[in-house]
């Protein structure tokens, strides 16, 4: 029964998963894939139509009036309206996403032989995948050499590869000499997403925490040869 369940939870995983994870049998994650999705396809489709069905009722008490004085044209309208105002509910679109990823999983077992992970399942391990590397990336590997620009009005650019810890819109920042605080944040592609905008202090601004940055450890984008 455990390596029943775990072949059934197995037709859901991408395929790398599998890799790592072999299941016991092919043959029942596949049809796990198969009629798993079929199962998924009718038991979202019933969810869906039973809550269309509540959902109608009540807007037709609603809408008694305006269905009261419109002919047949006039409430196929207003029918289709409520439908589509149902169907763009959050609830609504995840039962018919459910549905067709259950027909795409059917299909494909029944066609394709071919096991059709879930979206979900997928984009979960995508994430935890890409969790994971930045985290040990964090600890692993060496910090880049921080990028530092000076801008007009006095202004300086910051970009790091990784980002400052306690650096926000109340802290002061020294930098030769010279008190900043952070004007805004931005993100940059790769390998110094993390990019601070610092401005001199505002005269009278309350001093509730401070940070020495030391300037000597960065280098400007104009001597970079990486």
């Amino acid at each position: 029964m455990q390596n029943l369940l775990r072949d059934f939870l197995l037709s859901y995983c991408p395929a790398g998963v599998r890799r790592t994870w072999r299941p016991e049998s092919t043959l029942r994650t596949l049809s796990a894939t198969t009629w798993g999705g079929f199962a998924q396809m009718l038991l979202a489709a019933a969810v869906l139509a039973l809550r269309l069905g509540s959902y109608f009722a009540v807007r037709a008490r609603q809408l008694a009036p305006q269905l009261a004085g419109s002919n047949e044209t006039g409430q196929a309208v207003i029918s289709v309206v409520v439908v589509l105002e149902y169907l763009l509910h959050p609830f609504s679109l995840f039962l018919l996403y459910l549905a067709i990823e259950g027909l795409v999983r059917f299909m494909g077992g029944l066609i394709t032989n071919e096991v059709v992970p879930s979206l979900l399942v997928s984009l979960a391990f995508k994430t935890a995948g890409l969790l994971s590397w930045a985290k040990a990336r964090r600890h692993s590997a060496p910090a880049l050499p921080d990028y530092l620009e000076h801008l007009p009005d006095g202004r300086v650019r910051i970009a790091s590869d990784r980002a400052k810890t306690g650096w926000n819109a109340s802290v002061t920042i020294g930098l030769s000499e010279k008190w900043f605080e952070i004007e805004r944040e931005e993100t940059a592609p790769l390998p110094r997403p993390f990019v601070y905008v610092l401005r001199p202090l505002t005269p009278g601004k309350i001093l509730r925490g401070y940070q020495e940055y030391d300037a000597a450890s960065a280098q400007s984008p104009a001597n970079d040869r990486r």
